[in-house]
């Protein structure tokens, strides 16, 4: 009797961790779901739960990517790195264009993941536009690597990419910063969709960027550390390749940008040398392009983004740092990549000037 007492407790013991277990489970589950920390399956925000957020960790990136574009198809993706994502605003986009528009920015996305990754979306979507960002310090001839990227070979399962500890953290995170005073946070996409840079501040990191030259200059070492002072590689030009005609199988019309980034850094490039080998390897994106009729939108030197300076905003100034630009100068970019796009080739020139748009 006593030993069948025994078992009985020792039974009821197990059957209460399994219950605590799967309690725990789904109440955990059940956070993620409504916080919705990586804006994947809820158009619309919940007011105080997930009005404003937080970047997408690193790690997350390609999988909130996949998954959105396969419960959101998207008509138009705007694919690249962290500029991409920082600078163009999804919500206006989406109204711009009259149609569903995803934003797909992974940091340093290299030209070597992108024909995977594309691959991926186009099983999940059927895509009528895609933008595409090429970057001289992502491309073959940098051996900079996405480190999200760099160990995974099949993009079939995006769940894969998906970390269980960052997404409770990232979905308390979230929770925080709607339930009490922008404080701590160095980031964050409001209500609107657009993109804001240390709000403990009360403006964006632009006027003091003095406080982070060391910074942009480890940063710029180590990126073109890895370069070599290589102007191109015979990778670029397969891999370009094989994602246009990717796209253009699909019918899916492809343009490449080439986005601005701030005087400055185009300064160190020069102090630096390296202009030759930039403005070369464009010239052979320029080139690989035109051989599929491919239109090259290059927004990286042209010098009338300074009229937009004239109306100061502190809270949304033209570029939060060195490299990426905000949406004030992202919704101008959206509206003239829709209005230029049909042209074949749009060359770099300091003295030219974005279409104005009415």
């Amino acid at each position: 009797m006593q030993v069948f007492k025994n078992n009985l407790s020792i039974g009821r013991f197990f059957a209460s961790i399994f219950l605590i277990a799967a309690g725990l489970t789904f109440l955990i589950a059940g956070l993620i779901f409504i916080v919705d920390p990586y804006a994947i399956w809820r158009h619309q925000a919940i007011q105080r739960i997930n009005e404003i957020k937080l970047e997408t960790t690193s790690a997350s990136q390609v999988g909130t990517a996949v998954l959105r574009s396969a419960v959101h198809p998207p008509d138009v993706l705007i694919l690249g790195s962290s500029r991409v994502r920082r600078g163009f605003n999804e919500t206006f986009a989406s109204q711009l264009y009259r149609s569903s528009v995803q934003v797909a920015g992974i940091n340093a996305l290299q030209l070597s993941n992108i024909k995977d990754l594309f691959s991926t979306f186009r099983q999940r979507a059927q895509i009528k536009k895609l933008y595409l960002e090429v970057n001289y310090f992502t491309s073959n001839a940098c051996t900079l690597k996405n480190e999200a990227l760099a160990n995974k070979s099949d993009l079939a399962d995006p769940l894969h990419y998906f970390s269980p500890q960052d997404a409770i953290v990232h979905s308390l995170r979230t929770l925080k910063i709607n339930l009490f005073p922008l404080r701590s946070f160095d980031n964050y996409f409001d209500v609107q969709g657009r993109y804001h840079d240390d709000p403990s501040e009360g403006m964006s990191r632009t006027g003091g960027m003095e406080t982070y030259e060391s910074r942009y200059n480890r940063l710029f070492q180590s990126m073109t550390s890895r370069c070599q002072r290589q102007a191109s590689n015979a990778a670029d030009t397969k891999d370009l390749s094989d994602i246009i005609r990717l796209a253009q199988a699909r019918q899916t019309e492809i343009i490449l940008l080439i986005l601005p980034v701030s005087a400055r850094w185009q300064t160190r490039i020069q102090q630096a040398g390296l202009s030759p080998q930039v403005t070369q390897w464009k010239k052979n994106i320029i080139l690989v392009a035109s051989q599929f009729h491919v239109p090259v939108l290059d927004y990286e030197e042209r010098s009338d983004v300074n009229a937009l300076a004239e109306n100061s905003n502190r809270a949304m100034p033209m570029f939060w740092d060195e490299t990426h630009f905000s949406n004030r100068l992202g919704d101008y970019i959206l509206r003239d990549m829709q209005y230029a796009s049909h042209v074949a080739t749009i060359h770099s020139n300091r003295q030219g000037s974005l279409r104005p748009q009415p």
